[in-house]
């Protein structure tokens, strides 16, 4: 976003200058008033401010083109909780009232 914001910035600032020497070169303006340094100062502020254009339209190109697209970015995983079911075979006999427990001691 932020790169758009400064490509608008310098866009307008283009057009500032494209304005300003139009309105100091038209027809009707006294030839009289017509400063070369003015020329040459709004000259060089319209090559710096071309190239710093240039530099965002380039920044934000190269942005765009290393962003995935829609249908690449990652999609939230869902998580499902897996449940085990068995079911239990019933016990073929019963167990001893005394199996598995522990032995008196002989004395």
């Amino acid at each position: 976003m932020e790169l758009r914001s400064f490509l608008a910035l310098t866009e307008e600032q283009v057009a500032r200058v494209r304005d300003r020497v139009h309105a100091d070169m038209r027809p009707d303006r006294d030839m009289g008033e017509l400063s070369a340094d003015q020329l040459r100062f709004d000259s060089q502020w319209l090559e710096a401010a071309l190239e710093a254009r240039d530099g965002y339209r380039t920044a934000l190109g190269e942005l765009l083109r290393t962003m995935p697209t829609l249908d690449q970015r990652p999609r939230p995983v869902r998580m499902t909780q897996l449940r085990a079911t068995t079911t239990l075979a019933p016990p073929a006999a019963p167990a001893p009232p005394h199996a598995g427990a522990a032995r008196p001691r002989r004395p």
